[in-house]
């Protein structure tokens, strides 16, 4: 935890120092918009959204993913409750089998 912690503050400088560096006002023209912002600003911005596509791109495929590590889990628990049935099985026949085959001296 501590070094998430620290990892965190020197983030946090080392934005702080670029945010300081570039601090210049630049135009932004998107189709009919146009607007003044600090670089930094609009580098922090872009940042942001390219994070937010790739998470959003990624979404499909991860939750396909844990939907089939969910059906996985299911038939195992499932294949290992048959299992132990089936183990039980086996040894309550394999039991009356020798009881058959070898008849204990109570009966006689």
């Amino acid at each position: 935890m501590r070094i998430f912690f620290a990892a965190a503050l020197i983030l946090a400088l080392l934005v702080t120092v670029f945010t300081v560096q570039n601090n210049q006002s630049i135009p932004i023209s998107f189709l009919l918009w146009s607007i003044q912002g600090s670089l930094a600003l609009v580098l922090m911005t872009t940042l942001v959204f390219g994070i937010l596509i790739g998470l959003l791109l990624m979404a499909p495929g991860s939750i396909r993913n844990r939907l089939q590590v969910s059906s996985l889990q299911r038939t195992v628990r499932e294949l290992e409750q048959d299992k132990s049935t089936s183990a039980v099985a086996v040894s309550l026949e394999s039991d009356q089998t020798e009881e058959a085959e070898h008849p204990s001296s109570e009966n006689r």
